[in-house]
């Protein structure tokens, strides 16, 4: 949802612009004062990392993993990148 369509999809954009606009939306009602460009800037990086995630050898790993535990460890890192700092810089 927070990355751009893959070359030569284009017309996918409008679903991948309508997604980050949901995204954008739901987290600046819970990050009051972080301004849409660094919304956007971190829902693709969590995008990424999660992509990451599932094509790195760790997804493996993690497909071995009961999907409770799985939870557990993903979502502070992924609620990380998208709280960031308190304050933006």
């Amino acid at each position: 949802m927070g990355i751009d369509p893959p070359e030569g999809w284009e017309r996918l954009a409008g679903k991948f612009e309508e997604a980050r606009r949901q995204a954008v939306r739901v987290l600046a009602a819970n990050l009051p004062g972080v301004d849409e460009r660094d919304l956007v800037f971190r829902v693709r990086c969590a995008a990424g990392m999660l992509n990451w995630l599932a094509v790195a050898p760790i997804g493996a790993e993690l497909a071995a993993e009961p999907a409770e535990r799985v939870e557990r460890m993903l979502i502070p890192v992924v609620a990380g990148a998208f709280r960031g700092a308190l304050a933006s810089p």
